[in-house]
């Protein structure tokens, strides 16, 4: 029903092809419409996400500086990045598209629908993905390849 965009398909471009390849699966059955928001990073942007609330304005995101502690969005020693962060942006009602507001694309509820269904992928494809909705930090929109 729903496809990933160009620019979805771009941010992937570094990933692994496990992942890119139960993402691209997932997207095609999805309850809801969604899109990557990242993909491969380097050392600079993680540091940068890192600042987040420490050195910059928010909320911290991740705990990963980029240097001593690295994020599995860096490229790993087979080339690859290992984790892509998603953004529920809409869904088809009555055959009517509505895209989501900001706060309803990080709604909990949809996020771990979508995350069910994944997961779900991942396992029959033998691809051994988590989901950072699982974790302690509670990174919803957040999947790795383990």
């Amino acid at each position: 029903m729903y496809v990933l965009s160009k620019s979805s398909l771009e941010k992937m471009k570094n990933v692994h092809p496990k992942l890119v390849d139960v993402i691209k699966t997932a997207i095609e059955n999805s309850s809801y419409d969604f899109r990557i928001t990242a993909g491969a990073r380097t050392a600079e942007e993680q540091n940068y996400l890192y600042q987040q609330g420490r050195t910059r304005a928010g909320q911290r995101v991740t705990n990963c500086d980029g240097y001593k502690a690295k994020s599995n969005h860096q490229i790993k020693s087979d080339g690859f990045g290992h984790a892509v962060d998603i953004f529920p942006c809409g869904v088809y009602e009555n055959g009517v598209y509505r895209k989501f507001t900001t706060d309803e694309g990080y709604d909990d509820k949809k996020l771990k629908s979508i995350a069910n269904h994944i997961l779900a992928i991942a396992k029959s494809k033998n691809a051994n993905v988590e989901w950072g909705g699982n974790w302690k930090m509670h990174d919803t929109p957040h999947f790795e390849l383990k």
